[in-house]
């Protein structure tokens, strides 16, 4: 897969895993990344390279922490 592709499939990923507030959970989109055969190592490593595309934040109420990404605007 190409980057741009990938860059598709990722923007995909977070829109059909978002809640209301845009804010997809990095397990979830890891679930449908795996669907659409993208290879990745560590997820939060693999958004790092998409840093232009998502930002992401952690969740510390909840154990064990969650981390959550969303489209840039």
């Amino acid at each position: 897969m190409t980057k741009i592709e990938i860059e598709g499939v990722v923007k995909d990923a977070i829109n059909a895993c978002a809640d209301e507030g845009g804010w997809a959970n990095l397990a979830k989109i890891g679930a449908f990344l795996r669907k659409q055969n993208v290879k990745y190592g560590k997820l939060s490593r693999f958004f790092k390279d998409y840093e232009y595309l998502a930002e992401t934040r952690i969740d510390t109420t909840v154990t064990p922490p969650a981390v959550y990404a969303r489209l840039k605007s």
